[in-house]
């Protein structure tokens, strides 16, 4: 067991590893969050259990996947039913407190937390209903709103980051009023909005990244970019079948580095009030994110995919006890947090869950990693069935239900450009990888039960015609802040 410490969990929304310094990226300006990568440990191959935020963010909750759950999507979401990191600590008498986006059921229900403050959750505790509709005849249709949303990356403020600030100043508040009444190790979740679209930055913030000079994303353009059904549905929902300029790309780039670098400032002023009063000598900080962003790769914007940059995530983590500048290089997942958290404030699972495929990290952290596959599935909106993925090594197996499987060498491929899925000198890899995808779940039952509840769901609102007379969301409002 480590030794007991406090814990600042820090996440935000929508933030690709590779979108890091400390992961590596060539231009963009994270200083605080490559200290914490810098002086402790960073996972390389870290991985969000389902690309969309609800199902992810309850499979970091429960240290379970999605087709363990039936939480599949952002309408059938997390809601308090089962057994939590922060509810557990919360029934041993650990203060776990939130402040920020959970993107839960409600407020109002009892989800685990110790205290919530500033909390955002689903929409009118209905989310966004209209991805139910892929599991009807119909299906999801096109989404101009998606589109519009990315095009308007580049000078101005959207509304999540005036809510970041709000955490922040919350956040900072607890440390200095609250931390110090605390009798015994405690946790406080600081969960940011951002960076989640639209990528409209204050001046300064874009300024830091001149459109000649972002990086361009791979495959970005319609000659390049992969012709796959399941994807060339994504893009069809999404709106993106149409090409995007080279301007539409560089803006968008670029707006999404600045609205980074505006998250790191904020986790910055929360690292500084901890260091002001003293905490950082008994607390931990651990960053990570609910999933990634395509920012054009692939010809695709947002999620939902099973490339790297939509599954791929941060996660570094120091503090006492921690060695500095270590790299863990074995796959590591969001189900993990369940136990590492558990640990981190010396409260043991006595249940044990045999359901859960995850394992803490700390043995990772002090140098004891043991290989083993990876794993993420998709059961959203934009998809037209679930995919999964299933990685043993640098061999990355994408298994789409009813479309061509995809297979990537990330030792020699890591963007992902060469599909080696049709070689017929892989056929006996893609059997083998197959088989480690059925030991953790059956592909087609899993996806037949998630529709299976997206329909009764969907009945449940009224069916198609009502549904589509809603409203549809592509980002969540930020809660209203008193002041």
């Amino acid at each position: 067991m480590p030794e007991t410490t406090n814990l600042i969990f820090f996440l935000s929304d929508n933030h690709a590893r590779s979108m890091l310094g400390c992961y590596g990226h060539p231009l963009i300006k994270t200083p605080n969050l490559d200290w914490i990568g810098e002086t402790g440990v960073r996972f390389d191959n870290a991985y969000c259990a389902s690309s969309l935020c609800c199902p992810s963010r309850a499979s970091m909750a429960t240290g379970l996947y999605p087709h363990q759950t039936g939480y599949w999507d952002n309408g059938i979401v997390y809601d308090g039913e089962i057994s939590s990191w922060h509810g557990r600590l919360r029934d041993e008498g650990y203060t776990a407190v939130a402040v920020g986006k959970l993107h839960y059921q409600s407020g109002e229900i009892a989800q685990g937390f110790s205290d919530e403050i500033v909390t955002m959750h689903i929409v009118e505790e209905t989310g966004d209903i209209i991805g139910f509709l892929r599991a009807t005849d119909e299906g999801v249709p096109e989404r101009p709103s998606f589109r519009d949303m990315y095009a308007k990356s580049g000078i101005g403020e959207a509304p999540y980051q005036n809510y970041d600030r709000d955490v922040t100043a919350h956040a900072i508040d607890w440390l200095k009023n609250e931390a110090p009444k605390q009798e015994q190790p405690w946790i406080l979740l600081v969960s940011y909005a951002s960076p989640h679209p639209p990528f409209t930055v204050p001046e300064r913030f874009y300024n830091m990244y001149p459109l000649e000079d972002v990086p361009m994303p791979v495959q970005w353009d319609a000659a390049s970019r992969p012709d796959h059904p399941a994807l060339n549905h994504i893009r069809r929902v999404d709106c993106l079948a149409e090409p995007f300029d080279e301007d539409f790309v560089r803006r968008t780039v670029a707006g999404y580095c600045g609205l980074i670098t505006h998250v790191d400032e904020q986790i910055g002023e929360v690292i500084g009030a901890a260091r002001d009063g003293g905490l950082l000598d008994t607390t931990r900080l651990l960053y990570t994110s609910d999933h990634g962003e395509a920012a054009g790769n692939h010809g695709m914007f947002g999620k939902s995919t099973l490339y790297e940059h939509s599954l791929g995530v941060p996660l570094v983590m120091r503090g006492p006890g921690i060695p500095a500048g270590r790299v863990v290089d074995e796959i590591v997942s969001h189900v993990d947090l369940f136990d590492t958290v558990l640990e981190t404030l010396g409260c043991a699972d006595e249940e044990g869950d045999h359901q859960r495929l995850g394992t803490s990290l700390w043995p990772a952290i002090q140098g004891e990693a043991t290989a083993r596959p990876g794993f993420s599935e998709v059961h959203v909106k934009s998809t037209k069935n679930a995919a999964y993925m299933v990685r043993d090594a640098n061999m990355k197996l994408i298994y789409h239900v009813d479309a061509p499987n995809q297979l990537f060498d990330l030792g020699v491929d890591p963007m992902e450009t060469q599909d080696l899925a049709d070689d017929p000198a892989y056929a006996e890899l893609i059997a083998r990888l197959e088989m480690e995808l059925r030991k953790i779940v059956d592909p087609e039952v899993t996806n037949a039960r998630a529709k299976a509840d997206q329909l009764a769901m969907a009945e449940n609102h009224g069916g198609s015609e009502a549904i589509l007379n809603m409203q549809n969301i592509t980002m969540t409002p930020p809660p209203t802040v008193e002041t």
